[in-house]
């Protein structure tokens, strides 16, 4: 029988340190942390490991309770945190350890105790003195379980990894494994407001991520796992990337880094492309990093609904065409075209996914490279204007994920012609193995 894995769902009013706590019990960067309050918007997940054993951590944005109509994004974050503070194992308030307990924390404290019992105050801040106890006001909240931490520092996370814990300890938890491998990891990314977060929830199918018109909604890099027919994944929903120009605050510099992250340690991008705004040079900066880091892609052409009730005539094969002319970079990548918000996209996305992350993983016989690929290249007698042609004498796949070619030759020649030779050979294996969507590394040896 398959054994869930738990649920611990840190909460609490904004700027309480949430954020910095779930990035010290993750023992990584994952949440934006910053001084300015209501940065966290979304909730961000983790999966981490507390005493061998594996627990889903969540981190939601500061709740303020409020019933007046307020700003649209700090309703929908409230909202969805506590969809997922009802189904939580464990809930962690978090409050400011070194002010007084404000009405909003009394407030959160007894509208927590009526949804969950598995309930733990953390009293942040507590830096240098978490040997002193608890402040004595907070005994009047009446939780049983409250432990004094410095998220910065570190102070008192054991003790709090161990009451997690021991609130956990109905609980049937996975035995997390050595190395159990990971899926295969996809990073949604492009500019703003191009329809990200939509594309990450259609995927999903369900409303994961803050979806707004207003640019800048997705701060934090948001994943969740998705398991379907087609094998299984890991989304990242990432922040929008704006040209450097134009980061003005250190909220958005950060999101930035974040992102550029999250590209890197991907298997495949999918670059979101709003047609109706064009393909412009952050569109194509984007793509030249996707290609720079060896990443799979596919080029979403996103919002076609809207463009065919503005051009009506305009078939999707056009629109392949015109993505391909516009981006330079990138050449390998597939291009898909359709709506964020449609439902069946996922009949067309997911398939897709499935067979570039085969032909990633897949490897060519060195029989087949020595014999089709090798005699192609040798009939086309190409030469760099010496007069002498150049010659292949063996070739093999050396790795793969992504693949990388070995070509013994007679080249020995300056940086310039090895680009051009590296680009022969790459259209040439295109040609008689379907790569696409996947890159490839190709070295090139004088014998």
């Amino acid at each position: 029988m398959k054994v869930s894995v738990p649920l611990v769902v840190i909460t609490g009013r904004a700027n309480v340190g949430k954020s910095t706590l779930f990035n010290r019990l993750s023992g990584k960067r994952i949440s934006i942390v910053d001084s300015t309050p209501g940065v966290t918007r979304d909730v961000v997940e983790s999966e981490i490991e507390l005493e061998g054993r594996t627990v889903r951590l969540m981190d939601t944005g500061g709740i303020e309770l409020t019933t007046s109509q307020g700003h649209i994004l700090q309703q929908e974050a409230e909202k969805r945190a506590w969809m997922v503070l009802k189904d939580a194992d464990c809930v962690l308030l978090v409050i400011d350890g070194i002010r007084s307990l404000t009405g909003l924390d009394q407030e959160l404290a007894a509208r927590l105790r009526k949804i969950n019992r598995h309930l733990i105050l953390v009293v942040n801040k507590r830096d240098g003195v978490t040997h002193e106890g608890i402040p004595s006001d907070l005994y009047t909240l009446g939780w049983e379980r409250m432990v004094p931490v410095s998220a910065i520092h570190g102070d008192g996370i054991p003790a709090l990894k161990q009451v997690i814990m021991e609130c956990l300890k109905e609980k049937a938890l996975p035995v997390s494994v050595s190395d159990p491998g990971h899926p295969f990891r996809v990073a949604i990314v492009g500019k703003p407001n191009v329809g990200k977060s939509t594309l990450f929830n259609t995927l999903l199918g369900e409303d994961r991520s803050i979806v707004s018109d207003i640019p800048g909604t997705t701060r934090d890099a948001l994943e969740s796992s998705l398991e379907s027919h087609f094998g299984q994944y890991r989304l990242v929903d990432t922040a929008g990337l704006v040209r450097k120009t134009r980061i003005k605050e250190d909220i958005s510099f950060y999101a930035s880094v974040r992102t550029m992250e999250k590209i890197a340690e991907a298997e495949l991008c999918v670059l979101v492309i709003d047609p109706l705004d064009g393909i412009n040079r952050q569109d194509q900066n984007i793509a030249s990093e996707i290609e720079r880091l060896r990443k799979c892609c596919i080029v979403f052409i996103n919002k076609m609904d809207l463009v065919r009730e503005k051009f009506s005539t305009l078939k999707g094969q056009e629109i392949q065409q015109w993505a391909y002319s516009e981006l330079l970079f990138c050449r390998y990548a597939a291009i898909l075209v359709g709506s964020a918000s449609d439902p069946a996209l996922p009949r067309s996305f997911l398939p897709l996914l499935a067979v570039i992350a085969t032909r990633y993983e897949q490897r060519v016989k060195t029989s087949f490279l020595n014999t089709t690929i090798k005699e192609k290249l040798n009939d086309m007698n190409f030469n760099f204007g010496t007069g002498r042609p150049l010659r292949f004498y063996y070739v093999f796949q050396e790795l793969s994920s992504p693949p990388r070619f070995f070509f013994s030759t007679n080249f020995n020649g300056d940086d310039p012609a090895r680009e051009r030779c590296t680009k022969m050979i790459d259209k040439v294996l295109r040609a008689e193995i379907d790569w696409e969507g996947v890159p490839f590394r190709i070295e090139i040896k004088h014998k």
